[in-house]
């Protein structure tokens, strides 16, 4: 793993899936914490949060910091606004590397931070933001500091994890104090350390995670009182466990199923290794070593339990525990490969791979070939290299650090594709951009670009126009709002007949005839045959 000549042939795929990931648009809830972020720039205000014009209470502001200042240094720039948040992740990355290197050496934290860094997880959700794309690399970090303290009692390492708790509460709220509690705490528990779970200085700790959520709380009571407070401490949290705020799931094996596809292309090393640890941790158990690490295995396994049994469930939630599942992968994986013990396995789990890694971007063309035909020549000549680089690995001997770039290969394949062909083609459908550019070139100067209705809530759109103004829910709102002349209203077809049932005098900028959610897709739409009878219909009007 310390072979220079890997990392040049694992870095440069890498990169490319960065770069290739940089012009694709932000939608949905990426494009709604950007917006807060861009509000916040634009209202001078760092502590009152709005979307829309109207007070937000749904996340901590950290992640809309990053927007705002990286829009007020660069402009309303999306690719910056992700270089950003990269840069952010990559104190995960690191902190991954070093907790790995803590506990088991070198050779397991350099491999298990390339895990994290290069996995389908990590570059999705660094180009599809949110606020858990910053929460996992804060909670690692605060993990780390911890674990190094308890082995050297530095005070720099103490304060360092009090600051990570800190921020990672400013990033998703008290979700972000859940894995270093039951990693450290866990860890001390089992270890029955007494002394230092009664230590004096975890009330410091906890004095300096209160003063850094301070202008989160400052925010929370301006605008809603002390029911703000609460939001923030249990009807976020608590009432998306239970559903009393938020969710209805029942599907306890989620995230055991949703991990096969987040964590590729490692997911059969992850499963291999997952499987041991467990294996180990029973073995010692019985024989009651004097020491075992169990702080990676605690932030697993806890945090994905409580997730798990919560009513709200989505796959950007597992984020925060991935870089230790990977610590975990990474130190099985090293010692399989280097231990004459055990030939089967690696012969089993390389066979595994090479089948991923052939079969896989070959089921893929039917995304270029058939879904979306991909007619520029150099996008294919990237795909052959990349598949003839996997081609020849695949014939080679076994060795971990040619699964390692095979594997890489594959992921780049897969993600290149992705965000080349497949997010560029399904965001001309995404009609809300383009009406935004529509109103960009024709609105004129003191017109402001609205959402009227549920199903036209397209947070981009306020994102990417030159005037963004309010979203309008229900048709008494609308009646509220008005009258607007000169304002511009996207909407849907219920809206669009709700509006002209109030007689208004607008004019119909574009009707939209093509209209797809980027985040609702169904095999009927990626079928080009019967594309047009998923096509809903959405309108640019302006009032007069």
């Amino acid at each position: 793993m310390n072979d220079r000549r890997l990392y040049f042939a694992v870095i440069i795929p890498i990169l490319l899936v960065v770069i290739s990931a940089l012009p694709v648009p932000l939608v949905v809830n990426a494009a709604k914490y950007a917006e807060v972020g861009r509000e916040m720039l634009m209202n001078h205000d760092w502590i009152n949060l709005t979307i829309g014009g109207d007070a937000y209470d749904q996340k901590p502001p950290l992640l809309f910091w990053i927007a705002a200042v990286t829009f007020k240094l660069f402009g309303l720039s999306v690719p910056a606004y992700k270089l950003a948040v990269l840069l952010f992740s990559s104190i995960g990355v690191y902190s991954t590397y070093r907790l790995g290197k803590l506990f088991y050496g070198k050779e397991t934290g350099l491999l298990a931070a390339f895990f994290w860094a290069s996995s389908l997880g990590f570059q999705h959700f660094n180009n599809d933001i949110h606020t858990d794309t910053i929460l996992a690399d804060f909670v690692v970090f605060s993990v780390w500091q911890f674990s190094a303290y308890l082995k050297t009692h530095k005070w720099k390492n103490f304060l360092l994890g009090a600051v990570g708790v800190g921020l990672s509460m400013l990033a998703k709220g008290p979700v972000g104090v859940v894995i270093p509690g039951a990693a450290i705490g866990g860890s001390l528990l089992i270890k029955r350390q007494w002394k230092e779970i009664f230590n004096y200085r975890w009330l410091i700790a906890l004095v300096i995670v209160l003063i850094m959520i301070l202008p989160a709380m400052a925010g929370l009571l301006n605008q809603f009182g002390l029911e703000g407070i609460k939001f923030y401490f249990w009807t976020n949290n608590v009432g998306r466990v239970t559903g009393s705020y938020h969710g209805s799931s029942t599907d306890y094996s989620f995230y055991l199923h949703t991990s096969l596809y987040v964590l590729l292309p490692w997911t059969i090393f992850m499963v291999y290794g997952f499987a041991q640890e467990i294996r180990s941790l029973i073995r010692m158990r019985k024989n009651k070593p004097d020491y075992f690490e169990v702080v990676n295995i605690l932030a697993v396994v806890v945090y994905v339990g409580i997730l798990s049994v919560a009513k709200q469930q989505n796959p950007h939630y597992l984020l925060s525990a991935v870089p230790f599942l990977y610590i975990i992968t990474a130190k099985w994986t090293v010692r399989l490969f280097e231990s004459d013990q055990k030939p089967k396995t690696r012969n089993t789990l390389s066979v595994i791979n090479k089948v991923v890694a052939t079969v896989g971007p070959l089921a893929l063309l039917v995304l270029p070939i058939v879904v979306f035909p991909e007619k520029r020549f150099w996008f294919w000549g990237v795909y052959i290299l990349l598949y003839a680089g996997i081609v020849l690995l695949v014939v080679k001997k076994n060795s971990l650090p040619r699964q390692v770039v095979m594997l890489t290969f594959t992921i780049t394949i897969m993600l290149f594709t992705v965000n080349v062909n497949m997010l560029p083609n399904m965001m001309k459908f995404h009609t809300s951009i383009e009406a935004a550019q529509i109103f960009n070139e024709k609105a004129p100067e003191g017109a402001t670009l609205n959402i009227y209705n549920k199903k036209a809530r397209l947070w981009n759109l306020l994102l990417y126009s030159k005037s963004p103004g309010t979203y309008i829910i229900e048709k008494e709102d609308l009646e509220k709002f008005l009258p607007k002349p000169g304002a511009w209203i996207y909407t849907n077809d219920t809206g669009y007949a709700e509006m002209q049932e109030l007689g208004l005098d607008m004019v119909v900028v574009k009707k939209f005839t093509e209209h797809k959610q980027l985040t609702s897709q169904s095999s009927r739409f990626l079928n080009p045959k019967t594309r047009n009878s998923r096509f809903l219909t959405m309108y640019l009007v302006e009032l007069k």
